[in-house]
């Protein structure tokens, strides 16, 4: 007979880092570098940029609560996302003269 397999539970950090990492994942997606959950590859910046505001936001919030290590990597992310957002951005404006 098989073991049933409990729910992972999760603490709120945990979630929350789960969020982070999920949108972060679809910024990604949005900034037309990767494909997202559904094998789609294409680009919306005001997605991105909303997406890049609400990690920038929850990293805020959240710095006090995190580990050193934690902490920089959250951080290289969100920064990452905002010089590939502008990389993006001025691709599409020479793009468009």
């Amino acid at each position: 007979m098989q073991e049933e397999e409990k729910p992972v539970k999760l603490s709120m950090e945990e979630l929350i880092i789960l969020f982070f990492n999920t949108i972060a994942a679809r910024c990604w997606a949005r900034l037309g570098l990767t494909r997202d959950e559904y094998g789609e590859l294409r680009q919306d910046l005001r997605e991105a940029r909303l997406g890049i505001d609400v990690l920038d936001a929850v990293l805020r919030v959240m710095e006090d609560e995190l580990d050193e290590d934690m902490k920089r990597e959250l951080e290289g992310v969100v920064a990452n996302l905002k010089l590939n957002y502008v990389n993006q951005y001025n691709k599409t404006k020479e793009a468009k003269t």
